[in-house]
């Protein structure tokens, strides 16, 4: 069998392995194949000919190099997600019904904050341009009617004024311990949720949640506030 008759062979190898990849279901394999492909063509294209072209082997290398990269974000991206103690307790409390990639990166837009007891956190009749989650201890409501209720840890702090953009209704400080919150800052949050449809929505029902939970439970009498996971949200 002559030299060049071994590059005619690579040739053809290539296009079949380029219609497997044509053909897959999955864009991994697709990724796969289609590199795959590429190199076996490139000694037909080195050295078949008299001269390298020099064309299609620099195209093929720019394929090849956009098609390793996709492969390895689809591979970062793919990983597990792994959640720290505390991050896995704000998840299994309030956000149990995002997939943990998504939910990862939304607490990645918020700070961790650990504050003394009697911390004030709103005032009642001002702008509030942060939504606070409580993690860990209890935040103080005191109503405009004098009662006072209290969140507990998984519950939201500022949703209603998150939601409406209107002013705070009631006073707010954490409660006689201290307390462990996760804050946003609004602006911040609001944006990256407009980019994220369905996203979106998610964390509006969880929200909406909330402060049906807590106009609830406040109407009942009951000392303490309820959050969005009672709801189930799914």
């Amino acid at each position: 069998m002559g030299e060049f008759n071994v590059f005619l062979i690579l040739l053809n190898c290539a296009y079949s392995i380029w219609l497997l990849a044509f053909v897959s279901k999955k864009i991994v394999w697709l990724r796969i194949l289609t590199v795959t492909g590429n190199i076996v063509v490139l000694p037909y294209y080195l050295f078949y000919f008299e001269e390298a072209l020099w064309n299609p082997i620099i195209w093929i290398g720019i394929y090849t190099t956009i098609n390793v990269v996709m492969l390895l974000l689809i591979y970062l991206e793919s990983r597990p997600v792994e959640l720290n103690n505390m991050e896995q307790k704000i998840y299994d409390k309030t956000f149990k019904s995002l997939e943990p990639r998504v939910y990862k990166h939304l607490i990645d837009l918020g700070k961790i904050e650990e504050l003394d007891s009697g911390v004030e956190l709103v005032t009642r009749d001002t702008h509030l341009d942060n939504l606070m989650l409580v993690v860990e201890g209890e935040a103080e409501v005191v109503l405009k009617h004098g009662d006072h209720v209290f969140i507990p840890s998984g519950g939201f702090i500022g949703e209603q004024s998150f939601i409406t953009g209107e002013n705070t209704s009631a006073d707010v400080s954490t409660g006689k311990e201290p307390t462990t919150i996760l804050r946003w800052d609004s602006e911040v949050l609001r944006n990256y949720l407009e980019k994220k449809g369905p996203l979106k929505d998610t964390v509006d029902l969880i929200l909406s949640a909330d402060v049906i939970h807590k106009l609830r439970n406040m109407d009942e009498n009951h000392p303490e506030v309820k959050h969005s996971m009672d709801l189930n949200v799914k």
